[in-house]
């Protein structure tokens, strides 16, 4: 019961802390600090997937599939600025790579 307090509390810790920080006014953030927030987003993205491109284990290797569907999928979001065609233009290069379709193994 203790654990489901826990996360009852910190649920809630977490909402208001966000929620606090949206609330302030634009006043009180310069723009060096708005423009500093605006780059975690990407930060997120790099430390979510630059691990499953370049670790294995404990090893750190060159996977060239996953890392040419990452360069493709950043082309085609800088060429069409559509999310989701990006995404599935590089999913679509790791199916046909596991399907045996293309040409580097």
């Amino acid at each position: 019961m203790n654990l489901f307090w826990t996360y009852v509390l910190m649920s809630i810790a977490t909402y208001l802390s966000r929620r606090l920080f949206l609330r302030l006014p634009d006043h009180l953030l310069s723009p060096r600090l708005k423009n500093g927030l605006m780059f975690i987003p990407v930060g997120i993205f790099a430390g979510l997937i630059f691990p499953s491109l370049f670790v294995q284990g404990e090893h750190i290797v060159f996977q060239p599939v996953p890392f040419v569907a990452s360069l493709v999928c950043l082309a085609v979001m800088a060429l069409s600025k559509n999310v989701f065609l990006s995404f599935g233009v590089s999913l679509g290069l790791v199916v046909l790579d596991s399907l045996g379709f293309l040409p580097w193994q």
